[in-house]
């Protein structure tokens, strides 16, 4: 990166650091009354709430000064916690589908163990049959009149060997078909759980998303003045929500931006950056800019937090997990004064929300409902960790 261009970067991000450690402090001591507002705000019951991450029980944080403040507060509450319930329902989701599949591949086992079994049992069938043929013979006239005696003795050998052979080869397959059927019902009682949990989770959100709603027609309510405040304060992240930033006036040109990946590569011979993957990272995110965020969705035509960074590594080459905590865990951490476009940036405790980095101290995400994805400064919510994606 041209060195105007890193001190810039290294500007916003130390900036960033700064805030989000003064932040810091100040949300671990009043984090429990937090976990306890967002549970009085909302209202939920005890099985929604125990899905939700970072609810605690604790004093109610003390009432906004005036309606400006309320709105703002409310917004901003909801909007983390909308965020929180999104990844913990596609977590649910991306569960059920793998559950889905592996019963689908239980089921095609299955079935071939029961064809085997009925060949088996079959041979079986036709071994008694010739064996009741033959038992009123006593097998030692069957041998002295038997043109070949040797050619008798060694078939009589083998019929017995097959015998064994087939009765041990059905007692495997019912014993793995005994299995298959535990395993079958273990997973069944496994996905009804998990769709309680949907289903749990999916009132949740609609319970979030109607506050929001409210809360939207009480800003509505608000002066002119005091809205534009609000909405000021929202996008630019000053109590560390930047969820509802938007998109800068002067927008960087994706070609200025993958000029800076290329600068990058040449300022860093020892091969930190793996240019290739940075540059389709980055170019699948600017052709996202515009798209609706919606819940759950992972493109192409519309996206969540975590299903545009998936997306967009998934151009690059890599297989990034379905939510925002599996993807902090996707690859090393990376010190946000060393951040390299393409690096996810992965946002507040409870690592609800991701974005990825696309260099000039930016990032594109997809922020919440009723947005679309689009540009955020790097620092507009607090950094958890930078992740470099790695597979």
């Amino acid at each position: 990166m041209a060195p105007h261009k890193r001190t810039t970067m290294l500007t916003t991000a130390t900036q960033g650091t700064t805030r989000g450690a003064t932040k810091g402090t100040t949300r671990g001591a009043t984090g429990t009354a937090r976990g306890a507002t967002r549970v009085a705000t909302l209202g939920l019951g005890g099985a929604a709430v125990a899905l939700l991450p970072g609810v605690g029980l604790a004093a109610p944080a003390p009432a906004p000064q005036n309606p400006a403040d309320a709105a703002k507060a409310q917004i901003s509450q909801l909007y983390q916690q909308a965020e929180a319930a999104t990844q913990t329902y596609d977590a649910a989701q991306e569960r059920i589908n793998g559950i889905q599949a592996v019963l689908a591949g239980q089921g095609a086992e299955a079935a071939a163990l029961r064809a085997k079994l009925a060949t088996l049992s079959g041979g079986l069938g036709r071994l008694a049959a010739q064996q009741y043929r033959d038992s009123g013979v006593d097998p030692a006239v069957s041998l002295m009149f038997a043109s070949h005696p040797d050619s008798y003795l060694a078939e009589s050998e083998l019929v017995s060997q097959n015998a064994a052979e087939e009765q041990r080869q059905l007692r495997s397959v019912n014993s793995d078909q005994q299995a298959l059927t535990t395993l079958d019902d273990q997973a069944g009682l496994e996905l009804s759980e998990l769709r309680a949990q949907q289903q749990v989770l999916a009132a949740t959100r609609t319970d979030i998303q109607g506050r929001l709603a409210e809360a939207r027609r009480e800003l509505d309510q608000l002066g002119r003045a005091e809205r534009a405040k609000v909405a000021a304060a929202l996008a630019d992240g000053d109590d560390g929500d930047g969820l509802g930033t938007t998109v800068p006036a002067v927008a960087p040109s994706l070609g200025s931006l993958l000029d800076a990946v290329v600068t990058e590569d040449a300022d860093e011979p020892d091969g930190s950056l793996d240019v290739t993957r940075a540059l389709k990272a980055v170019s699948a995110a600017y052709a996202e800019l515009g798209k609706p965020y919606v819940w759950g969705a992972t493109g192409p035509a519309d996206f969540d937090c975590s299903g545009l960074t998936q997306h967009v590594w998934a151009a690059a080459g890599v297989a990034l997990p379905r939510t925002s905590e599996e993807q902090a865990d996707a690859g090393p951490e990376v010190p946000v004064d060393q951040i390299e476009p393409g690096d996810l940036v992965v946002y507040f405790s409870g690592r609800t929300h991701v974005g990825v980095y696309v260099g000039e101290g930016l990032v594109i995400h997809a922020p919440r409902p009723g947005s679309v994805v689009q540009f955020a400064n790097l620092d507009s919510m607090p950094i958890n960790k930078v992740v470099r994606p790695t597979g």
